[in-house]
């Protein structure tokens, strides 16, 4: 029986014609954008995640640090409530990640840095928070250990000369401040960096934008749904004859429902196939074949530091069998949902 059922469902995609190339169009076209908007809010889920993970809390420490002073200020900082976890990055690995980063972003840098001697950059601290609500407190509690550091490091220049003049001008002028490890002396060793200005704004606008990816994605579904059902229906309205010899002969409610729901299905099937092959096309032609086009460029920059999933290629080939077995989910039940108008 089944090889009869698929026969039946052959001969009748066959003698759809153009309706069925334009089922599949549409089924196509309606999966693209569905998994265009469904990327979207993947990316603005991750980047609100590295939002809250990052917080880009950064301290920042010249280069030839003693490390004492950088462990003395982890050790503090990680019994603080306020604080999720502190990543230390030392003057080797800073070098290295930014000179990855600039080779294919900034090759004009990345060429300047190979011809350090040293093959070091600045260590740094990177604290993680619970919550950007607690962004502002922590600051203040940082800013404070840091100041009392960068005090230890202080070397009171001696030397300072002032004519009698300038002194008397100034009776309460004090000799200039110098500090340990700086490349420039008058400037503190330790620096805070903190983007505390548009972390809470922009993490409200991606949130937004994945509610709104949700619900395209919702209203494309319903639209493939929709579309299907007409098209199977009106096969059905030219095909009621037919239908109603095959029950008079003893024809099943399964036998002749089944090549309908499969043509449905097969509709569904090949268009989120061929959106995936034109996605999958895609994304190989700019960061496989071509990495150092613009295009591949300007992605990396934007999204390499994002805590991305690890996929192997057998996770690419689940998604892509997943985006057709959904889609034959589609099609096959918005078919059967119209031909229990008709057969029953």
């Amino acid at each position: 029986m089944l090889g009869r059922i698929f026969s039946n469902t052959s001969k009748q995609i066959s003698r759809s014609g153009w309706s069925a190339w334009a089922s599949v169009s549409v089924m196509a076209l309606a999966f693209l954008v569905a998994t265009i908007f469904g990327g979207l809010a993947f990316i603005s889920n991750i980047y609100i995640q590295y939002i809250e993970s990052k917080s880009n809390v950064l301290v920042f420490f010249e280069e030839g640090m003693d490390k004492a002073v950088v462990e003395n200020l982890q050790t503090k900082w990680a019994n603080n409530p306020k604080i999720k976890d502190i990543t230390y990055t030392s003057e080797e690995d800073a070098y290295s990640l930014y000179a990855d980063y600039t080779a294919v972003v900034q090759k004009e840098v990345y060429t300047v840095l190979k011809t350090k001697e040293s093959k070091t950059l600045p260590s740094s601290l990177d604290i993680q928070i619970f919550s950007l609500a607690e962004l502002t407190a922590l600051k203040s509690d940082l800013e404070a250990d840091i100041e009392e550091a960068n005090k230890s490091l202080q070397i009171v220049n001696t030397s300072e000369t002032e004519t009698e003049t300038e002194t008397e001008l100034n009776p309460t002028s004090f000799p200039q401040a110098m500090y340990q490890y700086s490349k420039d002396p008058t400037q503190k060793p330790i620096v805070l960096k903190v983007d505390d200005q548009s972390l809470d704004q922009l993490r409200q606008v991606l949130y937004f934008l994945r509610i709104v990816g949700v619900a395209v994605l919702a209203i494309l579904f319903i639209g493939i749904f929709f579309f299907t059902f007409l098209a199977i229906e009106f096969r059905l309205q030219t095909q009621t004859e037919e239908i109603g010899v095959m029950q008079l002969v003893g024809g099943s409610l399964f036998f002749i429902r089944s090549p309908y729901i499969l043509e449905g299905g097969f509709y569904g099937l090949v268009g989120a196939g061929i959106s995936s092959l034109l996605i999958g096309g895609f994304l190989v032609a700019v960061f496989i074949l071509n990495k150092s086009s613009t295009v591949s460029v300007f992605l990396y920059k934007m999204f390499n530091q994002l805590p991305w999933p690890e996929v192997t290629t057998l996770g690419l080939i689940g998604i892509v069998v997943g985006l057709s077995f959904t889609g034959f989910l589609i099609g096959a039940l918005s078919s059967y949902l119209s031909i229990r108008r008709y057969i029953r």
